[in-house]
């Protein structure tokens, strides 16, 4: 189990230090930080504002079948805010992780506000087509849809309550499942001290 998880820890550590060579910022976030995150990391522009574009790829921690409700109001709140804050020049990303993996939302503007909170309120319905790993889905599809002169981010957002009841679910789930959420836990609570690596 260790070196399974200090593999996992290298690949995202890899993915990590590939996407900065293509300027991909990472940024991680505790989802009731997020607001207070956005009014300090994500500057108030105007549409004749000469700063560069915004490139943002939204991380979001899930649970395995939808979010809270308190989480809901959260994220609303939190994307309407990024909304009055970006302009129709910037563009915004959704992809889950770790309860169910997928894209969400792929580009639109910010000021497409109406789609963003319908992808909040529908989230796993939203997304199309499953897949095994949120986090490496979340770098090939920011790398992919990379956007020069513009600032490209990948943002985690860490989710506490989308482990409650994790329990359950992996003592129900099958051998390979269950090692596969128990490295990937192991992973995501070794990121901060992999980007603290990543800045020094």
């Amino acid at each position: 189990m260790k070196h399974l998880t200090i593999t996992f820890a290298v690949f995202l550590f890899t993915t990590i230090v590939v996407s900065q060579d293509k300027n991909i910022e990472t940024k991680s976030v505790s989802i009731d930080n997020l607001i207070s995150f956005i009014v300090d990391n994500i500057e108030r522009k105007t549409e004749d504002s000469e700063l560069p574009t915004e490139n943002i790829t939204f991380l979001l921690q899930t649970p395995v079948n939808d979010l809270v409700i308190e989480d809901k109001v959260i994220l609303n709140q939190a994307f309407k805010l990024v909304s009055k804050r970006l302009t129709k020049y910037d563009y915004i990303s959704i992809i889950t992780y770790k309860g169910f993996n997928g894209i969400a939302l792929k580009q639109v503007s910010p000021k497409n506000l109406k789609s963003i909170l319908y992808t909040i309120d529908n989230l796993k319905p939203c997304v199309k087509e499953f897949h095994e790993d949120g986090i490496e889905l979340a770098y090939e599809f920011a790398n992919e849809n990379f956007l020069e002169d513009s600032i490209n981010t990948v943002v985690m957002i860490r989710n506490p309550k989308a482990s409650h009841g994790e329990q359950e679910t992996v003592q129900n789930a099958k051998a390979p499942k269950k090692n596969s959420n128990i490295v990937l836990i192991s992973a995501i609570a070794l990121l901060p001290e992999i980007l603290s690596v990543i800045k020094d």
